[in-house]
C-alpha cells in the first residue's frame, strides 16, 4: 500500500481504535460555555479577555458537537488579529475535517447541519437568531437552544419564544430542561411577566412525558419542585402589580400535580416560595372586609371570620407536612398579619431577602425588620418611616396596601406617653449608624438617596456607603463623567440618585425665576443616563428604571426646565421627553409606562398652550388657533409607532404560542393608557387615529375588560371617560351610519356595567371640561 495513503489512514484508524472517553474526554472549561462567551464576545476586548479560552477549544481534536461547531464557525470568520487561534484553527488539515465531518454522520448529523448552526449564531442580536432557529423543521442539538437562550443574552420581541415543536421536550433529560427553563423565566420576567403562566404549561407538558416509575416519579418531583422555585421570581418591572402571574403559574403546576395518579412531593423550598409569592397579592374581599373592621383597633390581629383563606393555610400546610417555621418562615408570616410575637398587619409586598447557607443566621434581622415593615405607622414600628408621607384624606387605602403612614390615634395620650413613644429622626438614626461603624448598604441606601434633602446630603450617603470616591465625584453637576467611574456605581444606587436629582428638580409654582443650577438637575441626569446606559452594554439594553423616572418626572404638572411662559416651559419638556424616548428605543426599549409618560407630556403641553392662546384670542379679538402642540406630525408618528409596536399580536392559531396559551399582546395595555392615548390624539387633532384607537379596542374587548378587572372599579370608569373623550372630539364629525355602526357593536359586547355604552350628552358635556 502507498506510505502516502496510509499516512491519510492514520487519524481515521487512530479515531476508531481510540476509546470513547479520548474522542469525548472531560474538559475543564464546557465547550458550550467557550461557545457563549464567543457569542457574547462583541469587541476586541473582550474577545482578548477570554483569549485563553478561544485557544483552548480551536486546539481541541475531539468529537464533542459544542467544539466541532466553534472550530468550523471560527474557521469562517475574520480572525486574522486573534493570532493563536488563526494558527490553531489553519492547522486542522481537509483530511482532519472530512473525517471528523464522517463520524459526525455516523451520529445523524451532516456537515449542512453544522453550517445551518453556524448561520442561526450569525445573527446580528437574540432576536433575530432565535427567529433562524425555529424558521426551519431541521433538528437542532439541545446545547444550541440552551446557549441561545442564556441569561446575558437580550431579546426584545415576545413572537418567537414559545414556536419551539413539543417534540424537542422528549430529548431532554431534565437537567437539560432545567437549565433551559431557569434561563427563559429569568427573561420571561424581565420582557415578558404575563407569560409566566405559558412558562408553567410548558413546564406541565413536560413533567408529563417524563416517564412512569420510581426514577420517573423523582425527576417529576424534581422538576416540578425547582419550577415552583422558579416562578416566585418577582418580574423586573411592576412586580408587586404582576406577581398574580407568578401565583397562576404556581396553581397550574399545584393543580396538575392534583389531578396525577399520585400526587407529587412539595418540599420546604417549595411551600416558601408559594408564601413568597402570596405576599405580594392583593387583599381578597373578605381580607379587605376584616382590614377595614379592624383598621383603627390595636392590637391589628388579622382574624378571618369563615375559616381560613388560601394565604394562611400555605403555612398551616407546611407545618402539617412536617416542616417547621424558622426566621425566615416568620418573617413571611409578619408581612401576613400572622405574626406571634408582635401584631403586625398584612402587608402587600415583594419578598424580603433570604440568607442561605453559613448566613442562615441572619434570617433573625430579616424577621424583625419584616415585624417593623408591617406596621401602620411610626408609634408602632419604633422607628422614622424614610418615606413619611401621610395618607391623604381621601384615600380608600388600607393599611398594608400602600407605603404611607396612617394616622396615629393617639388623643387620650398623655404628654409623657407621646414623648416616650416617638421614634428617633432620621438624622439621629443614621447617626448612630455610622458611630458604630455601619455603612449604609442596599435597600437602607436607596430610601435615604431617594429621600435625601439635597445632593450634598447624597453624596454624604454615598460616601459613607464605601462606593468609589472617584465615582463618586463622577456624579458632580456640570462634569463630564466618565464610563468606566459610573460603571463602579451599581445599577440601583445609580436609579435611586437618578431618582433624586428628579425629586430635586423644581416647580414653576409661586418662582419667577429658578436658578440655572437647578435648572440643570434633570439635564444632568439625562446626561448620566446616556453615558451609563450605554446600547452597546448588556445593561444598557436591559436596564430601562432611570429612564421611566425621568419621563415621569418630565410629565410631572408643574415641573419647571426653563424659566419663561409655561407654555413655552411645558412645550421644552415635551421636547425632552421625545429626546429620551428616542434613547430608550435605541438601548433597552420603551413599555406602557414610558408610554403614558409621554401621552401626558403632549397632553400637558396642549393645555398649557391652549390656556396662553384663549386669553390671547380675548384680548386681540383674533379668531382661529394655531396647533397645540408644535411640531405636531413628529409627535404624532412617535406616538402612533409606540402604540403599533405595543400592540402587535403574539402568535397565531396553530402554533405553539396558541397551544400553550400565550398572552394575545407583549405589554400590558390598560385603561389607564387607553385613556392617555384617546386624550393625547385628540390634543394633537387626530381624529383618524382616534377612530383606529376605538376599533382597536372593541375587537380587544375581552382583553380590555379583563385589565379593568384587574384594577377595580377605576379600570371601568377609565374606559367610560375615554369613549367619552372619543365622543367629545369625534362624535360631532361622525355621519349617521358610522355611529349607529359604533353604538350597534358596543350594544353588542354583552358588557353588564356601563363602561361600554355610547356616552350621553350629559356624560359628554361632563367630561369635555375635565379634559382641558
Amino acid at each position: 500500500m502507498d506510505k502516502r495513503i496510509l499516512k491519510s489512514m492514520i487519524p481515521t484508524l487512530s479515531r476508531m481504535a481510540s476509546s470513547r472517553r479520548h474522542r469525548y474526554p472531560r474538559l475543564r472549561l464546557s465547550p458550550s460555555r467557550i461557545l457563549a462567551l464567543r457569542l457574547r464576545s462583541k469587541t476586541d476586548r473582550q474577545k482578548k479577555a477570554y483569549g485563553n479560552a478561544f485557544e483552548f477549544a480551536a486546539k481541541q481534536r475531539t468529537e464533542r458537537l459544542p467544539l466541532l461547531l466553534f472550530q468550523a464557525w471560527m474557521a469562517r470568520q475574520d480572525i486574522r488579529n486573534e493570532d493563536r487561534i488563526s494558527a490553531a484553527i489553519r492547522s486542522i488539515t481537509p483530511s482532519e475535517w472530512a473525517d471528523r465531518f464522517r463520524s459526525l454522520a455516523s451520529r445523524g448529523w451532516s456537515r449542512g447541519d453544522v453550517d445551518h448552526w453556524i448561520w442561526i449564531l450569525s445573527g446580528e442580536n437574540g432576536d433575530v437568531r432565535v427567529q433562524r432557529l425555529i424558521s426551519t423543521e431541521r433538528p437542532k442539538p439541545i446545547f444550541l437552544v440552551t446557549i441561545l437562550a442564556r441569561s446575558d443574552e437580550t431579546f426584545r420581541k415576545a413572537e418567537h419564544h414559545f414556536h419551539s415543536p413539543p417534540r424537542s421536550l422528549v430529548t431532554m433529560t431534565s437537567t437539560q430542561f432545567l437549565l433551559l427553563l431557569r434561563r427563559i423565566v429569568r427573561h420571561v420576567q424581565r420582557l415578558w411577566p404575563r407569560s409566566i403562566t405559558t412558562v408553567a404549561r410548558f413546564t406541565g407538558d413536560y413533567i408529563r412525558m417524563i416517564p412512569s416509575g420510581a426514577t420517573g416519579y423523582h425527576q417529576k418531583c424534581e422538576v416540578f419542585n425547582t419550577a415552583l422555585q422558579l416562578f416566585k421570581q418577582p418580574a423586573a418591572t411592576q412586580p408587586i402589580r404582576n406577581m398574580e402571574f407568578n401565583w397562576r403559574a404556581q396553581r397550574l403546576l399545584l393543580a396538575l400535580s392534583d389531578n396525577l395518579d399520585k400526587p407529587l412531593i412539595i418540599n420546604k423550598a417549595s411551600y416558601r416560595a408559594i408564601r413568597q409569592v402570596m405576599v405580594g397579592l392583593k387583599r381578597s374581599q373578605t381580607e379587605r372586609a376584616v382590614a377595614i373592621r379592624y383598621a383603627k383597633s390595636w392590637p391589628p390581629y388579622r382574624q378571618d371570620f369563615d375559616g381560613l383563606d388560601a394565604k394562611r393555610t400555605a403555612g398551616v400546610v407546611m407545618r402539617e407536612a412536617g416542616y417547621p417555621d424558622d426566621n425566615y418562615d416568620q418573617a413571611l408570616g409578619a408581612l401576613g398579619g400572622m405574626s406571634n410575637n408582635s401584631p403586625t398587619v398584612q402587608t402587600r409586598s415583594l419578598p424580603p431577602k433570604e440568607w442561605e447557607g453559613e448566613e442562615q443566621d441572619r434570617n433573625v434581622y430579616t424577621r424583625w425588620a419584616m415585624m417593623i415593615r408591617a406596621t401602620r405607622n411610626r408609634q408602632e414600628a419604633k422607628l422614622p418611616n424614610l418615606q413619611a408621607r401621610l395618607v391623604p384624606a381621601t384615600s380608600t387605602a388600607l393599611p398594608g396596601e400602600t407605603r404611607e403612614n396612617f394616622p396615629i390615634h393617639d388623643a387620650n395620650y398623655s404628654e409623657y406617653e407621646l414623648a416616650r413613644l416617638s421614634p428617633p429622626t432620621v438624622t439621629e438614626l443614621y447617626d448612630q449608624m455610622i458611630t458604630r461603624g455601619l455603612k449604609p448598604q442596599g435597600y437602607c441606601l436607596y430610601n435615604l438617596l431617594i429621600n435625601a434633602g439635597s445632593l450634598e446630603e447624597g453624596t454624604r450617603y454615598l460616601r459613607d456607603s464605601g462606593i468609589n470616591p472617584a465615582s463618586v465625584k463622577s456624579l458632580t453637576l456640570f462634569k463630564q463623567p466618565s464610563f468606566q467611574a459610573l460603571r463602579q456605581i451599581p445599577l440601583l444606587v445609580f436609579k435611586s440618585y437618578i431618582q433624586l436629582l428628579c425629586r430635586l428638580q423644581p416647580d414653576r409654582r409661586g418662582r419667577e425665576k429658578v436658578p440655572l443650577e437647578e435648572l440643570y438637575l434633570i439635564r444632568h441626569a439625562i446626561k448620566l443616563v446616556r453615558l451609563r446606559l450605554r446600547p452597546d452594554t448588556t445593561e444598557g439594553s436591559t436596564f430601562r428604571p432611570p429612564w421611566s423616572v425621568i419621563l415621569r418626572a418630565l410629565a410631572r404638572p408643574n415641573i419647571c426646565v426653563l424659566n419663561g411662559t409655561p407654555a413655552n416651559n411645558d412645550a421644552e419638556a415635551l421636547s425632552m421627553s421625545l429626546d429620551v424616548v428616542e434613547s430608550v428605543r435605541r438601548t433597552a426599549g420603551v413599555d406602557p409606562e414610558i408610554f403614558l409618560y409621554l401621552c401626558r407630556s403632549i397632553q400637558k403641553a396642549a393645555v398649557s398652550r391652549l390656556d396662553t392662546w384663549e386669553a390671547s384670542i380675548r384680548d386681540s379679538n383674533t379668531a382661529g388657533i394655531p396647533p397645540l402642540v408644535s411640531s405636531a406630525e413628529s409627535v404624532l408618528k412617535t406616538l402612533k409607532g409606540l402604540f403599533s409596536d405595543m400592540t402587535i399580536l403574539v402568535g397565531s392559531p396553530g402554533t405553539a404560542s396558541s397551544r400553550l396559551q400565550a398572552p394575545s399582546f407583549m405589554h400590558d395595555i390598560g385603561p389607564a393608557h387607553l385613556h392617555g392615548y384617546m386624550r393625547a390624539l385628540a390634543f394633537l387633532e387626530d381624529t383618524a387615529a382616534m377612530k383606529h384607537l376605538l376599533q382597536w379596542m372593541l375587537a380587544n374587548k375581552s382583553y380590555i375588560d379583563e385589565e379593568a378587572e384587574r384594577i377595580g372599579n377605576r379600570g371601568h370608569a377609565l374606559i367610560a371617560k375615554t369613549l367619552c373623550a372619543f365622543q367629545a372630539f369625534v362624535g360631532p364629525s361622525l355621519d349617521q351610519e358610522e355611529q349607529e355602526d359604533i353604538i350597534t357593536r358596543m350594544e353588542n359586547t354583552g358588557d353588564p356595567t356601563d363602561s361600554w355604552k355610547w356616552p350621553t350628552p350629559e356624560e359628554d358635556n361632563a367630561q369635555t371640561p375635565a379634559m382641558v
